[in-house]
């Protein structure tokens, strides 16, 4: 089987405490056709002196750049702009992929060349790599096994790094949308799934990260208003904003449980 190129864009800034783990679950994937892109926004903590370690030792695969100025999501627009995959998606540098999520999302598109994105499962973790807030990944992938858009609209289930775009879904409906400071990746799955509906893979791809100061948490409230406004553009039906808004105000609930934020 030809496995098709993945490009993957990380953004970082300061995340020296997690960077060599997310780039080490990726190199850990021993994924044949494989493009890392990283953009740097002007590290001063030692984040750096690891991205270089990874880029003298796999040159031919991970590449790196620093940007000021570009912000979150202007770093993986940026990126994703010069990505030469098949299948294209971002890895926040905190974040990383399980065992075989890569092959898992390869040879999918492999088999099914007219998809569009895919999606599979994830969950939290903290900084010391212990699984945290199971409740909330359970129930999101409840919500995913149904994988309907109005499900979607009431809740992004859809955990992040575990998504992939197939390079003409990004080219035809990105870029993705956001702040300096925060990624509004809902967007652009509300606009993807208002088409077509992402194909599930029903395993764990990949750990999404949540610590006390992290963007995820400091952010937060901002996050959730932004979200609601993306709802707002996609439906005007009041059950499910209603619905929405009753979500958000469970993860302000959750997070305060957790003691995160």
């Amino acid at each position: 089987m030809k496995l098709p190129k993945i490009s993957i864009i990380i953004p970082s800034f300061n995340k020296k405490d997690y960077i060599g783990h997310t780039l080490q679950s990726i190199i850990d994937q021993n994924y044949p056709n494989l493009e890392v892109i990283i953009r740097d926004g002007g590290s001063t903590d030692g984040t750096l002196a690891i991205i270089k370690k990874y880029t003298q030792k796999y040159p031919k695969m991970v590449s790196w750049m620093i940007k000021k100025g570009e912000g979150q999501s202007g770093a993986i627009n940026q990126g994703l702009k010069i990505a030469t995959g098949d299948i294209l998606t971002y890895l926040n540098a905190d974040d990383v992929y399980l065992k075989g999520a890569l092959l898992s999302a390869g040879k999918y598109f492999s088999n099914h060349p007219k998809t569009l994105w895919l999606a599979g499962k994830g969950n939290i973790i903290n900084e010391h790599e212990k699984e945290i807030a199971e409740v909330i990944s359970s129930y999101k992938n409840i919500l995913l096994s149904q994988n309907s858009y109005s499900l979607l609209l009431i809740n992004n289930y859809l955990v992040q790094p575990s998504v992939f775009l197939s390079r003409s879904a990004y080219q035809k409906y990105g870029p993705f949308t956001g702040t300096d400071t925060s990624v509004m990746e809902y967007d652009l799955w509300l606009k993807l799934g208002k088409v077509e509906m992402p194909k599930i893979l029903d395993c764990t791809l990949s750990s999404f990260r949540l610590v006390r100061g992290s963007i995820s948490t400091t952010e937060f409230k901002k996050v959730l208003l932004a979200d609601e406004k993306i709802v707002e553009k996609y439906t005007d039906n009041v059950v499910i904003l209603m619905l929405h808004y009753l979500h958000n105000l469970g993860r302000v609930i959750t997070l305060n449980l957790l003691g995160i934020r």
